[in-house]
């Protein structure tokens, strides 16, 4: 493991994950094809509900290791994006599978789901959740429905997940959005409110109107979005270009201050003008580790209380 300077990180071509939460009917699953070439895992059975125009390719499942099984599939390289329709889905899906795949700890006698098993349900939601989005490389958006709490005198917005992922899907999130319909237009907030929980980044936030779909406009709303987020973090990067050009003209200046060093005198005029160069990023540093490493190469001793070499 090594240590990245803020001006040497570069996330350029980086994958996005993203929750869409919504009330039924609100279009979340249109709005999730409209990623960039998706393919969407229909745990809740619903892409028959998706108009036939905006539906993309699908897997079709009746239980979690016929997913584990697809998604070996030699085609799934060639997708950008894969959506979990809905999270909720997924979760009970889950339930089921480590109810079969370890019984005696992770079910009790009545059936029901054991203690035990909610936890292996909660590690691998996040096993998944890691394999799509770093062993796989690809943007992943899971959608969930809400319903709705009353906390006093207001009403939020919860997203509807049975156990304890419900209280994690949002940490490993980029952005997040609850979709609405305000009068006749559908609106995704991505800032949170007391109703509901939201999260931006990458220059996204507030609340945004998606278009209204028809014949002669396409479903790319996620794919504007995905780009214009790429285009921030360009844009971020270049606040280190300045710096990095600035940075290179220092250590070029303090090579040529450090080579004339040849005794004190010298040494004590280097220390005074290396001082007065325009550094930036970690030139400083650098330039003092040069001069410390010649003046040690010429025996040269440092008078605390002159200030001067000798």
């Amino acid at each position: 493991m090594s240590i990245i300077r803020p001006e040497n990180m570069d996330f350029s071509g980086k994958k996005f994950s993203m929750i869409i939460s919504g009330s039924p009917g609100t279009g979340k699953t249109t709005l999730a094809l409209s990623a960039p070439n998706p393919v969407i895992i229909d745990f809740d059975k619903g892409i028959s509900r998706v108009k036939a125009q905006h539906r993309k390719s699908t897997i079709m499942c009746n239980a979690y290791e016929d997913v584990l099984k697809d998604l070996e599939d030699p085609e799934i390289k060639k997708f950008e994006t894969i959506i979990v329709d809905t999270g909720g889905s997924f979760i009970t899906f889950l339930q089921d599978w480590v109810m079969r795949d370890n019984p005696s700890v992770n079910r009790q006698k009545n059936g029901a789901i054991s203690l035990k098993g909610f936890g292996a349900v909660k590690a691998e939601f996040v096993r998944f959740t890691n394999m799509l989005q770093y062993t796989f490389n690809k943007n992943i958006i899971y959608i969930f429905h809400t319903v709705e709490q009353k906390d006093k005198d207001t009403t939020k917005q919860r997203l509807l997940c049975e156990g304890a992922a419900r209280d994690i899907v949002w940490q490993p999130c980029d952005i997040g959005c609850f979709l609405q319909i305000i009068g006749d237009d559908r609106v995704a907030g991505f800032s949170p409110t007391e109703e509901y929980f939201a999260k931006g980044c990458f220059g996204v936030s507030g609340m945004r109107k998606l278009p209204k779909l028809g014949e002669n406009v396409p479903n790319d709303f996620l794919t504007n979005l995905f780009a214009e987020m790429q285009q921030c973090i360009t844009e971020e990067n270049k606040i280190y270009e300045v710096e990095k050009e600035n940075y290179s003209k220092a250590i070029e200046a303090g090579k040529k201050i450090v080579a004339k060093i040849k005794d004190a005198e010298t040494a004590n005029v280097a220390a005074k003008e290396i001082e007065e160069i325009s550094h930036a990023l970690t030139s400083r540093k650098e330039i003092g580790a040069m001069a410390r490493a010649r003046v040690t190469e010429l025996g040269l001793k440092w008078n605390k209380e002159k200030k001067v070499y000798e």
